[in-house]
């Protein structure tokens, strides 16, 4: 069977958990709980398979290996295993069925990399299981203070944070194609796709914390216009220091403006219908 039914089939079973736990909860809080576990899973994703590499997918599905590992992460961490808590918590399951899955996923671990669809290097299947319980119980007390009617501000403000973050960062990958439009850049930097994936990263971490404290605190508006000032200045950063290089005439780093403007109001849509007074508060 090729590789790429394996992780096609890991799609499909993250989209049947999601939908199941959203019918049987009626609850869109449980989306937010997704792309909250995502944007948790994305920064550790950074460091241990970019910058330690440390184990790498091989879903078959695109041709460029670099582009295909990434694309197996995406669907690891922003799909399925999401999806998993999600489904823990929306069907109220006990810490035995949360460790009796994280046993599952051991094994796909396992199994994928003896079937060589996903290869490890310093990586064991063990630190998986390991690293998903701890995911888990993390899910549980996030998923405990969505349904919490007063909210502390510290959790929305970092549940807002961690929304925003996963939706830029798949809007970015899908658009600029893992690096086909544009790359971050510095000469003697070392990797340099290290070092594109770890500057993106900080890019992100910033933008998402001005966008954040913008939309999330009760804030005058002069200083809600200096931090759209001080956003400004790093695309300027960016741009004028050519750390942003682009692969195609006619486009800039001005241009990544554009991404907030969209995910702005996607998160405050997605969080009216989740019913959380998270967005600015009054």
């Amino acid at each position: 069977m090729p590789s790429a039914y394996w992780y096609y089939g890991l799609v499909v079973i993250a989209l049947v958990l999601l939908a199941a736990s959203l019918i049987h909860r009626k609850d869109w809080k449980l989306l937010v709980l997704q792309l909250t576990i995502a944007g948790i899973i994305h920064p550790f994703e950074i460091v241990v398979l970019i910058l330690m590499d440390a184990y790498r997918y091989l879903p078959g599905i695109l041709a460029d290996l670099r582009l295909d590992n990434y694309l197996g992460s995406y669907i690891s961490n922003s799909l399925i295993v999401p999806a998993s808590a999600v489904a823990i918590n929306a069907f109220s399951l006990s810490w035995g069925y949360m460790v009796g899955i994280a046993v599952i996923f051991t094994g796909i671990d396992w199994y994928f990399a003896t079937l060589g669809i996903y290869q490890h290097f310093w990586w064991k299947s063990a630190y998986t299981g390991i690293g998903l319980i701890i995911l888990y119980g993390i899910s549980r007390r996030i998923w405990s203070g969505l349904q919490e009617k007063r909210h502390c501000t510290i959790f929305r403000l970092a549940v807002i944070y961690l929304t925003y973050a996963s939706i830029h960062n798949l809007i970015v990958f899908l658009a600029n194609k893992g690096g086909q439009l544009f790359r971050f850049q510095v000469s003697l930097a070392g990797d340099p796709e290290k070092f594109h994936q770890g500057f993106f990263y900080l890019y992100l971490l910033i933008t998402s914390v001005i966008i954040t404290l913008l939309i999330g605190l009760k804030l005058p508006l002069h200083y809600r216009l200096l931090g759209i000032a001080f956003l400004t200045f790093v695309y300027w950063i960016i741009g004028e220091y050519h750390i942003f290089v682009p692969r195609v005439d006619a486009i800039s780093a001005w241009q990544l403006i554009l991404v907030p403007i969209i995910v702005v109001p996607i998160v405050m849509c997605l969080f009216r219908i989740a019913k959380l007074d998270y967005i600015f508060p009054e």
